[in-house]
């Protein structure tokens, strides 16, 4: 080989790494802008990223691929359909219904999942747990519990039905939120 085709082979390997390096740029590059574009929903919403909203209850289970647990009875505290509803359909998948008053001022939460396992804490507000009992909800045990979420007191209560996990709370009565509770099953 002469010195000229070694040099001609040289500049030949140099512009080969040269565009593997500028098409690794531009897919990386390509790649960070999707992962923004996709990010970007949740974040501008202030939510977690895999927590969706939907329009209507129909809306969610559709989504979700199963019926929602909702509570029968409803008290006239209560403004329905949901002001917000919210889902997750990561294992377990699981929804959470907002429910204002009649004066649009925030009255309950229903989380629910609808598998087996622990409802997101991305549904859930948090709350600070003032104290706890049992009770019945039906052939269930509950847990009901005087919580404390946003500076407010309210009544929580959470138990399983068929290895769903589910729970109601209100800035109602605890005599309401029982009787929702119990009254609770799969819509048709």
């Amino acid at each position: 080989m002469t010195a000229l085709s070694q040099e001609r082979i040289r500049a030949h390997a140099v512009e080969a790494v040269r565009t593997v390096v500028a098409l690794a740029f531009v897919i990386a590059a390509a790649a960070a802008a999707l992962v923004a574009i996709d990010a970007a929903p949740a974040w501008i919403a202030g939510e977690s990223r895999d927590v969706r909203r939907a329009q209507t209850v129909h809306d969610a289970e559709r989504r979700l691929r199963a019926r929602l647990v909702l509570p029968a009875y409803f008290p006239d505290t209560l403004a329905w359909p949901p002001r917000r509803i919210r889902f997750t359909v990561g294992p377990p998948g699981a929804a959470a219904l907002s429910v204002d008053g009649p004066d649009g001022s925030p009255r309950l939460l229903l989380a629910e999942t609808v598998a087996p396992g622990d409802i997101p804490a991305a549904l859930v507000p948090d709350a600070q747990v003032l104290d706890r009992s049992a009770v019945a909800v039906g052939a269930a045990r509950g847990t009901l519990s005087r919580v404390v979420e946003d500076g407010v007191t309210v009544w929580q209560v959470a138990w399983e039905l068929d290895g769903r996990r589910l729970l109601l709370r209100s800035r109602g009565t605890v005599e309401e939120l029982l009787r929702m509770a119990r009254s609770a099953r799969e819509t048709p």
